[in-house]
């Protein structure tokens, strides 16, 4: 039976991968109260969101959240989303829930449906997971099951694109090369690095908002979030943000920013020991554990297009690099990059990132 959610079954809907995932030491749970929050506002307040359920005597098998929004790369205003797919491996079960996913989402003008994102954010959990099973995680990025993909080809999901996942090696010897383009071009362009000041926070939002808007192109998968939005996602993060991971690379001249970098602490490693929970116990696990963090994911980097292929954005991942060492960071990932951004791929390489995982998103026309 397929149920649309409410208040009544949003617990279920929240718990169900605590269940799917009970026996796999790779999965790491939303935090609860965070994703409840979430709902809440999308499902029954904002009223933009759509959820469903797919029950059989009263056991929850499958997932999936919907909304109708803008697709830069498919161009179209009328995309079907979907997000926090979960199903148990059961083509009947996951046709079932897709084929009413398609219909609720034709009902509201959709002309396709494309997914996994993470709502309202696209660069948070985004793509399923076909490639990578071997690690936990990092900090924001997809876990699933190997057989979702086998799950969306039968039921006709076709591979719009991949974003991918690198893991840079940081005994490697290319920092060395990297220092010397890092100083080569900063001499040049005359630009210096600097991380985020919590005491200017309005004015290196504005900042990020601006390069974003910028270096936004057909080659960035999604348009540069809103100005309301960016302030949205840094006050619901900003527990999670650490000023030496956040940098802005600006002209000596005028103080124009010119890139940005972004980079999160793996608080999954967190996330993993409190079960989702942040009660007491939880909490005394954070407080505890989190300057004690050994991993790190950069998951933002742009730069605008007059600096593009100079350095510049080498010269922030020099700085990174030079925080990871003072901070005992030992493993470093950068992603996810959609496989066509030819620069961001070839920077994160040449500092020495192999492919670590693969994440699809999907797409079909209804």
């Amino acid at each position: 039976m397929i149920e649309t959610v409410n208040k009544r079954n949003l617990r279920e809907f929240v718990n169900f991968p605590d269940v799917l995932y009970e026996a796999d030491k790779n999965y790491v749970p939303y935090m609860k109260r965070d994703l409840t929050k979430t709902l809440d506002k999308l499902l029954f307040k904002q009223k933009n969101y759509v959820g469903l359920l797919y029950t059989d005597m009263n056991v929850v098998q499958a997932r999936i959240l919907l909304t109708v929004d803008k697709n830069k790369q498919l161009h179209t205003d009328k995309c079907g989303f979907f997000s926090m797919f979960e199903c148990v491996y059961d083509y009947d079960v996951c046709n079932e829930l897709l084929s009413a996913a398609v219909e609720i989402l034709r009902q509201m003008g959709a002309e396709c449906i494309s997914g996994s994102y993470f709502p309202y954010d696209p660069d948070n959990r985004r793509g399923i997971l076909v490639e990578g099973f071997d690690a936990p995680p990092l900090v924001f990025t997809s876990y699933n099951k190997p057989y979702y993909d086998d799950l969306f080809t039968n039921f006709g999901l076709k591979k719009q694109t991949d974003a991918l996942q690198y893991k840079i090696d940081l005994q490697n010897n290319e920092y060395q090369r990297a220092k010397r383009v890092d100083e080569f071009s900063r001499k040049r362009h005359n630009y210096r690095i600097d991380t985020v000041d919590w005491k200017h926070i309005d004015r290196d939002i504005d900042d990020f908002h601006s390069v974003m808007q910028i270096a936004t192109n057909e080659i960035i998968y999604q348009d540069a979030p809103s100005l309301d939005a960016l302030n949205a996602i840094v006050k619901d993060w900003k527990r999670y943000l650490n000023k030496d991971y956040i940098l802005i690379a600006r002209d000596n001249s005028n103080n124009m920013p010119l890139g940005i970098l972004m980079a999160l602490p793996d608080y999954f490693e967190l996330f993993a020991k409190m079960h989702g929970r942040l009660d007491l116990r939880g909490l005394h696990i954070f407080l505890r554990n989190r300057k004690k963090i050994h991993g790190l994911r950069a998951m933002l980097q742009y730069v605008v297009p007059k600096y593009q292929n100079t350095g510049m954005l080498m010269s922030m991942y020099c700085k990174l690099w030079d925080a990871i060492q003072a901070n005992g960071i030992t493993r470093l990932e950068a992603g996810t990059i959609m496989e066509n951004n030819a620069p961001s791929n070839n920077v994160v390489q040449s500092v020495g990132g192999t492919l670590a995982r693969r994440y699809r998103l999907y797409y079909k026309e209804i």
